[in-house]
């Protein structure tokens, strides 16, 4: 029999929202805390040059953007094992249930402080993360390298329309070294390569922003004819500029917001080009809001269900079991998909999927 009325109701939904966020914010701050000090320790074996104890503390501080954003759905999931355990532990999650308050609206107030959690990453992730990650990755290879060079040790390829290109050398302040450009026609054949020691980004005006090479080398192919040209300097126009560079050097898919790694999936497509690599960044970054819903349904089951009578540290323990689990099937099916070809989506949505189905059946079970 119901014993509850409406103002009981919403006295019970506050103190399960603030059990719950309290437990799930402690389980953030503790994973946070514990990933950044991990941070700290491997990146003090790569102090050289100008990569000294002060630089590796700014670049942890850099990090934590970074470890918020991936952490919150295991942070999710501690936490609502933790709170629920507490009120299951001291019998209140009975008494609830004993007067009336359904395993369902339990569920949805738990839920709540995951939404929480779940906006934050959203912004944090689109607004915050690609920028400071960008900022974190620059000055550290600054700091451990003897020039501004963001490039990889062997250089960085590009392309864009029928053109491939290659620098030896960029600096995220503007700056090309060695650059190789490799135009083909319609019938992939070479048609012009252009060579030049470097270039300097200009930004006159919004419509004025182009590269100026120096010591450019240009050379045509026409059936049997091959034209050579040297020329002290030349503009080249092109929508690749420094801040897209360093975008697609230094931040990884999965660290981009959702509106670069759209526009970086509509460019390759329209170049005939594989983005399966920036889609699986882009469903994982999508659907972390249904991960984080999903594992946190899997605790409030687990709390009814199989952990009903557990301690908190076993509890604690099963939470962590049910995160590596989660982070080992996705960390299997993402490469998978680039493998064998089968769509980023699906390899994202299967962990979910099953985390769902498992949480669902066992609040069923449990009433």
């Amino acid at each position: 029999m119901c014993l509850t009325g409406s103002g009981q109701m919403r006295r019970i939904d506050y103190y399960l929202v603030r059990t719950v966020g309290a437990t799930m914010a402690l389980a953030l701050v503790a994973l946070v805390g514990i990933l950044t000090i991990f941070t700290f320790l491997e990146q003090i074996e790569d102090m050289e040059n100008n990569y000294d104890l002060l630089a590796v503390m700014m670049y942890c501080l850099y990090s934590i953007p970074r470890v918020f954003y991936e952490i919150i759905p295991y942070a999710a999931l501690i936490g609502c094992l933790a709170g629920l355990g507490l009120l299951a532990s001291s019998s209140e999650l009975v008494v609830m249930r004993s007067v009336g308050v359904s395993t369902w609206s339990i569920s949805m107030s738990a839920m709540k402080p995951a939404l929480v959690l779940v906006v934050m990453g959203l912004l944090l992730g689109e607004y915050i993360l690609p920028d400071v990650e960008r900022q974190a990755r620059n000055d550290r290879i600054e700091a451990r390298s003897d020039d501004a060079d963001i490039a990889p040790f062997y250089g960085f390829w590009y392309r864009e329309g029928d053109v491939f290109m290659h620098f030896d050398e960029v600096s995220q302040s503007g700056l090309l070294g060695g650059i190789s450009h490799y135009e083909f026609d319609q019938n992939d054949r070479l048609k012009r390569t252009l060579f030049a020691d470097r270039a300097v980004f200009h930004d006159v005006r919004e419509n004025e922003r182009y590269w100026l090479m120096e010591g450019v080398t240009i050379t045509e192919f026409g059936g049997d004819r091959i034209e050579t040209r040297e020329l002290t300097s030349i503009e080249w126009r092109t929508r690749l500029e420094p801040d897209l560079l360093s975008t697609e050097i230094l931040v990884q898919p999965d660290r981009m917001s959702l509106r670069e790694l759209r526009a970086k999936i509509t460019y390759m497509k329209a170049q005939g080009l594989n983005s399966q690599r920036f889609e699986l960044g882009f469903w994982q970054k999508l659907l972390q809001p249904l991960a984080t819903i999903a594992l946190v349904l899997v605790a409030i089951s687990f709390v009814f269900g199989p952990l009903r009578e557990s301690t908190m540290g076993m509890r604690v323990v099963a939470g962590l079991i049910v995160g590596i689990l989660f982070k080992f099937v996705q960390d299997l099916l993402s490469p998978a998909s680039l493998v064998y070809g089968f769509p980023p989506v699906v390899a994202v949505l299967i962990p979910i999927a099953l985390c769902l189905v498992a949480g669902y059946v066992l609040l069923r079970r449990a009433g």
